[in-house]
């Protein structure tokens, strides 16, 4: 065999093991954003129990109470960053982190007691729009044509799931102002968190925002909290602790590490099964109704989905 022969093999050995590396990553990837986006649906409809049984401060201090102990917990063994953290990341840091505790679990608790769970869908069809929009202005990433459709396809396919709450008497127009408030939310931080993730590690920067945010709750703190805590039932604890210890803090760790994986406009995309989550937790475990709009909306969300992965492959 002459060794122009054997360089060849050797090549296309190389090649194929690459080959099936990036199948594997890929496969991990994918299958983490299936797990991520089931967690964050059926965490509105825990949501849709707790904010009956708490106010919306008093749940989102609790949860993040116990989110912030978890993380605290997590810190010694994945906290360590990539390189020291510099103190000229902090204001980001810090922007992140209001965006990622106060102002998004704030706003999405109001919206939940004035909105049905379908309205909060919405959410999921207006963050992928504004974290499109801010990573073209922040991260100069690109908005292809076929994520471009598959962009607007979605959110016709989520408002079609929220449409008929629209209509209705919880549909007020503070609560879909809450609900806008927390789609801004989640596209900052989910887009100005991308350049610490790379830097400095995806686990290690959500757990600080996760702990800086927590800090920043404090001064809402009041004696109603340990009333309503104290008088918790058990249907209450446990969402508490589903949205707490599974949404908080394996969500977010898990959100942060998808993030160093790839472009965030293209993981926002796949967050659009998240209302199709949020619909069926809602019919299975808490008897709401599914209309005509449920089944269209979720049917045009799962294309968008397939348009944008398709994409990807380009």
């Amino acid at each position: 065999m002459s060794s122009s022969s054997t360089a060849d093999e050797t090549t296309s050995r190389s090649v194929s093991r690459g080959t099936l590396a990036g199948i594997a990553s890929q496969t991990r990837t994918y299958s983490l954003l299936i797990v991520l986006s089931i967690i964050w649906g059926l965490a509105f409809d825990a949501i849709s129990v707790a904010v009956h049984l708490l106010s919306p401060v008093n749940l989102t201090l609790l949860r993040w109470f116990i989110a912030g102990a978890g993380y605290l917990v997590i810190l010694p063994f994945v906290g360590k960053t990539k390189v020291k953290f510099e103190s000229k990341d902090l204001p980001r840091l810090l922007l992140i982190s209001f965006a990622n505790v106060p102002l998004y679990h704030l706003s999405l608790n109001y919206g939940e007691t004035s909105v049905s769970a379908g309205v909060a869908g919405l959410l999921v069809a207006l963050g992928p729009i504004f974290i499109a929009l801010l990573s073209r202005i922040s991260l100069k990433e690109k908005i292809g044509r076929q994520l471009g459709i598959a962009l607007v396809v979605a959110t016709i396919g989520a408002i079609l799931l929220s449409v008929s709450q629209l209509s209705g008497p919880t549909g007020s127009m503070i609560g879909i102002l809450e609900v806008i408030t927390t789609a801004i939310a989640y596209a900052i931080f989910a887009v100005f968190s991308k350049p610490l993730v790379t830097k400095y590690g995806a686990l290690p920067i959500a757990i600080r925002a996760g702990t800086i945010g927590t800090v920043m709750l404090l001064p809402l703190l009041s004696q109603s909290f340990i009333v309503q805590v104290s008088a918790l039932p058990a249907t209450g604890w446990l969402a508490v602790l589903y949205l707490s210890i599974i949404s908080t803090v394996l969500g977010y760790c898990m959100f942060y590490i998808l993030i160093s994986r790839g472009a965030v406009i293209r993981l926002s995309i796949q967050l659009y099964l998240i209302p199709i989550i949020a619909v069926i937790g809602g019919a299975l475990l808490l008897g709401q109704q599914i209309t005509v709009y449920t089944v269209i909306g979720g049917a045009i969300l799962l294309f968008a989905i397939a348009l944008a992965t398709r994409s990807q492959k380009k």
